[in-house]
C-alpha cells in the first residue's frame, strides 16, 4: 500500500502541478463520470466501483487511490483521484510504476434524487 501511495503522489503530482487546492470538506460521496456517467462511491478507505465491486484503497480527506482489480482492462494499474472543489474530482490511471498517467478524467458529485 505504501508503494501505491507513492505512485499516486507521482501521478497526481504530474496532473496537479498547477497547485489547485481542494476546497471541499472531503472526497467521500458518490461521483459520476462526466464522460460516460459511471459512478464510484467513496466512504473513507472503502469504495464501490462502477461495476459494483467493493474495494479498499489509500484514503485521505482529499485523495483516494487504488489498484484496479480484475477483470477490468486496466487491472493492475493505479487509479488516483483528487478532490478539486466541493463538486469536482479528477482521476488519472497510471502504470504500476507510476509512469505514463492517462489524461485526467473529470467526475462530479452525483445529483441526489428523491
Amino acid at each position: 500500500m505504501v508503494k501505491a501511495l507513492q505512485i499516486s503522489t507521482i501521478g497526481l503530482g504530474i496532473v496537479f502541478a498547477s497547485g489547485m487546492a481542494a476546497l471541499a470538506d472531503s472526497i467521500d460521496g458518490t461521483w459520476c463520470s462526466e464522460r460516460d456517467h459511471r459512478q464510484i462511491t467513496i466512504a473513507g478507505p472503502h469504495a464501490t466501483l462502477p461495476g459494483g465491486r467493493q474495494i479498499i484503497g489509500e484514503y485521505s480527506r482529499h485523495r483516494f487511490s487504488f489498484t484496479i482489480p480484475m477483470p477490468d482492462a486496466d487491472a493492475g494499474k493505479l487509479m488516483a483521484l483528487r478532490l478539486i472543489g466541493e463538486l469536482l474530482m479528477v482521476s488519472v490511471v497510471a502504470s504500476a510504476d507510476g509512469t505514463m498517467p492517462s489524461e485526467p478524467e473529470h467526475w462530479k458529485r452525483c445529483e441526489l434524487t428523491s
